[in-house]
């Protein structure tokens, strides 16, 4: 998937870049080729660019993640953008200029705009994030931190009760004492007593190395 995306970035910034600039987006783009967080960004970025005209990416920045979702600030030649990204797909979230949309910032637990810019001001002087980030700092899956608690659903979050792979376990099922799961309700109930047993924080020294890629549906245990 990443290669497929890689390869096609070379032709879209063959046609969307300005020439004596396509050394300096390549270098960008090679910086974090395993990283599928920022090819994402970089493949939606240089097959649409926003605003129509050649232009290059210089720097991305990490403003905020939650429930899997990571917003980037994009800073090119000529403007900067905000990019919500996860492992599967990125998505232009408007420009730096005009703000966050109302919807993202109650996502990411802004009460408005003005709160927004309190933190980042005029995003300057913001640490650049690092190709490094998914190394060894994040969940795979959810990208939470060293000793963070996943995102509840994330197939990397280790059970408290059997020490197996939380989704998949049959703890579900026991401690709710039902044979499946159907409703919203019940994943919030299961939430609450898991949140009750104490939930195990991500440790990447013993739960990178499973690197679950894919989650299952909760089902009846065999």
């Amino acid at each position: 998937m990443i290669a497929d995306k890689l390869k096609e970035l070379d032709l879209f910034i063959d046609y969307g870049v300005p020439k004596e600039q396509q050394k300096e987006a390549r270098t960008v783009v090679d910086k974090f080729s395993h990283d599928p967080l920022a090819v994402n960004i970089f493949h939606n970025f240089y097959s649409r660019l926003p605003d129509a005209v050649e232009d290059c990416i210089e720097e991305l920045v990490l403003l905020e993640r939650c429930q899997g979702q990571l917003l980037f600030l994009v800073n090119t030649s000529h403007a900067s953008y905000f990019y919500l990204a996860n492992s599967e797909k990125a998505e232009w979230a408007g420009s730096s200029r005009e703000g966050l949309a109302e919807e993202l910032l109650h996502f990411f637990g802004f009460a408005d705009q003005e709160a927004f810019f309190k933190k980042y001001g005029d995003f300057s002087g913001l640490p650049p994030y690092s190709p490094d980030f998914l190394n060894t700092a994040a969940c795979p899956i959810c990208y939470c931190r060293e000793g963070e608690l996943h995102e509840f659903g994330c197939p990397v979050e280790i059970c408290p009760w059997c020490d197996g792979q939380l989704i998949n376990c049959d703890c579900r099922f026991q401690q709710l004492g039902v044979a499946e799961l159907n409703t919203e309700e019940q994943l919030q109930r299961f939430q609450e007593l898991t949140q009750k047993k104490g939930r195990i924080p991500f440790d990447a020294a013993s739960q990178r190395p499973a690197y679950p890629t894919a989650g299952h549906p909760a089902k009846k245990p065999q």
